[in-house]
């Protein structure tokens, strides 16, 4: 699956939907004038109004004036919703009802699912989104939101939970992770705020009968405005519901072709047909199927893995359940699972319960990366049918994800803990050197008791300087959805103490500089005003400067002589058909310089990164070798420009 080819395609979706909002639009202000023609006629047969005989009621002046206002309060409702979707994922899967799952939760349920989000993280190349539950919904249904990777969230209910197994979950996780990858799920929250711009000429005509209806009640008398008021209450909730009707058919052009690419990309991602199939076919059998109660379940519908409503074929956000089992697997028999509605609710798990729980998390997460490795391995087998295989050059594969599974258990339950994952990330950053460490730990400043820090940074140390440096980058990727349980004052001081870490010996190397902006990149966006990046440059001619600052940095860090370096520099800059730019001096590629090239990067076009994203790989896959610190480059490079982290299959070598 070409993710990058499906981004541009989501892409050009976005001006396909602007310009059937456009028309929509247009049609909804026609029909505002004849409205307001019809209201002035009701309003010139009294004789309250003295109109002057020559009037007209459809003037250029009425039509400017109904056009301008129509159009501001459409404007005026999308900029609102726009301003209430700013927070990302998170704000949208709080209004919907959804609560954050803890990382570190013991139940069992729960649990399964941070596993499966964990393992497709990992086989995707990016970090782990937080989990949000909508416990109060019974029907089977999960959903992914957010503007970029790096604020994605994954929702799921609390009937999926109930009525799906570990690998059904696997199929419907990955289903919702191709909507990331795949650049879906930004062009699903601009169809929320502009689609509730139509949808509020509805509410608006709600609203007038409302009030008019209390009037009308709390007053002892009526006059000829109560019903020219209704008539134009009426009218609004007419011109309301063709919105809606445009509303729906829009979404329904959009977004049904996306749900079978987001069910081939599941079977990819698991290489396991059966996972999602059986998912839709116990939705399909299940009483409940994936209907929800949220009111908000009608504009963010499209959002869903299921019908969220269920409306006619016609304005349908997804395809007939039936359609997509069989394109899954064409010789299925039609057959459904059948599930009855769980309403009686689970008793309290017993203390010895949940120490088995406990212990079988800490079993399934080794259980998990050895999944994820064989997800990244099959992917990769299918790429090699592809036009990207130099992605898997050697098939001696040391995956990173496979080797986590060797890690301390204390350390990965730092990890997942919402307090302790802030050593974790410290100790990352701790020099070797004791004198170094000692002044390190002594600029922490923390509410925690600051020896009980210390001591839990310290302990972390031990753990992670007992393995060996690959791991650094998985850990810190799967220490995010703890981080992202701080309050914004915590934020603040961690992401300040990241810099006294980072500062305490007078400069900064290429790997705290990666740590650092991997760490704010995906955590900025709940606690800061973050400034997303936008597609500018559509040619590589137009990026040749930072992309010469960012490839030499990659030549010189992963390269030992000068002429490994220079033949490094052209392999990467011959795949991408710049022919005449030079291997800068080292000088010149420093973090400084190379900070800001690779955030120029991030603002070109998806299929323009790819090819970037390729000639970096094609400079460090050079020796055939992999070392730590070009690895963390690589992903580092990938996150910051909202991409998935090339699995790059080659014997890692160590510095």
């Amino acid at each position: 699956m070409n993710f990058f080819a499906e981004q541009d395609h989501a892409r050009r979706n976005s001006k396909w939907l602007i310009l059937l909002f456009v028309i929509a639009v247009i049609i909804l202000i026609g029909l505002s004038n004849i409205l307001i023609a019809a209201c002035l006629w009701m309003f010139d047969s009294t004789s309250e109004l003295n109109l002057p005989d020559n009037r007209s009621f459809f003037s250029a002046d009425i039509l400017v004036f109904v056009s301008l206002v129509m159009t501001s309060v459409i404007i005026c409702a999308i900029a609102f919703k726009w301003f209430q979707l700013k927070d990302g994922g998170r704000r949208i899967a709080e209004s919907l009802g959804g609560q954050r799952i803890p990382p570190n939760s013991q139940h069992p349920e729960q649990q399964q699912i941070l596993n499966v989000v964990e393992e497709m993280a990992l086989a995707s190349g990016m970090p782990v989104p937080s989990v949000y539950l909508l416990k109060d919904e019974i029907g089977i249904n999960a959903f992914a939101a957010g503007h970029t990777p790096a604020d994605a969230v994954i929702g799921i209910t609390q009937g999926a939970l109930e009525q799906l197994n570990r690998e059904q979950l696997q199929g419907v996780v990955a289903h919702e992770f191709s909507h990331i990858l795949n650049g879906d799920m930004r062009l699903n929250v601009r169809l929320i705020a502009l689609l509730s711009g139509i949808v509020f000429i509805a509410n608006l005509g709600e609203f007038i009968l409302h009030t008019q209806r209390y009037s009308h009640r709390s007053s002892s008398r009526s006059n000829n405005n109560d019903a020219r008021v209704a008539a134009a209450g009426f009218g609004l909730l007419a011109l309301g519901w063709i919105g809606l009707f445009f509303a729906n058919m829009i979404k329904a052009a959009i977004s049904r072709q996306r749900e079978y690419l987001a069910d081939a990309s599941a079977v990819q991602f698991t290489r396991n047909p059966n996972g999602i199939a059986d998912a839709l076919k116990i939705i399909g059998g299940y009483d409940a199927g994936s209907g929800l109660r949220t009111p908000l379940s009608q504009e963010t519908s499209h959002m869903f893995i299921g019908d969220a409503r269920r409306l006619g074929s016609f304005f349908a956000t997804h395809p007939a359940i039936k359609s997509r089992i069989k394109r899954i697997l064409p010789r299925w028999d039609g057959a459904l699972i059948k599930r009855d509605i769980k309403k009686v609710a689970k008793p309290i798990y017993s203390k010895t319960s949940q120490q088995q729980a406990k212990k079988q998390r800490q079993e399934q997460l080794k259980k998990t990366v050895f999944v994820a490795a064989a997800a990244e391995a099959a992917i990769n087998a299918l790429d090699n049918k592809s036009d990207k295989a130099e992605f898997t050059l050697s098939e001696n594969t040391v995956t990173v994800s496979g080797e986590l599974a060797h890690l301390p258990d204390g350390l990965l339950s730092l990890a997942h803990d919402p307090c302790g994952v802030i050593s974790v990330v410290y100790a990352l950053l701790l020099s070797n050197y004791e004198a170094q460490r000692a002044k390190q730990l002594d600029d922490i400043k923390d509410n925690l008791s600051k020896s009980s820090r210390i001591e839990e940074t310290l302990q972390a140390w031990n753990w992670i300087n007992s393995v060996d440096k690959s791991y650094r980058l998985p850990l810190l990727e799967l220490s995010f959805p703890a981080l992202k349980c701080m309050s914004a004052k915590q934020y603040q001081r961690f992401m300040d103490n990241l810099r006294s870490l980072i500062k305490a010996d007078q400069q900064v190397d290429m790997y705290e500089w990666c740590l650092y902006h991997l760490v704010k990149h995906y955590l900025s966006h709940q606690f800061e005003k973050v400034t997303h990046s936008k597609p500018v440059y559509s040619s590589i001619p137009a990026l040749s400067e930072p992309f010469s600052v960012v490839l030499s940095s990659l030549a010189y860090f992963g390269h030992d002589n000068d002429t490994e370096t220079q033949r490094a520099f052209g392999i990467g800059a011959n795949s991408i058909g710049l022919y005449t730019i030079t291997l800068l001096p080292l000088e010149q590629c420093q973090v400084e310089h190379f900070g800001p090239a690779v955030k120029k990067l991030a603002n070109a076009y998806p299929q323009i990164k790819q090819r970037i994203l390729r000639a970096l790989v094609a400079c460090v896959c050079l020796d055939k070798q992999l070392t730590v610190l070009e690895n963390e480059m690589i992903r580092c490079i990938a996150a910051v420009m909202d991409c998935p982290g090339p699995q790059i299959s080659l014997g890692v070598r160590r510095p």
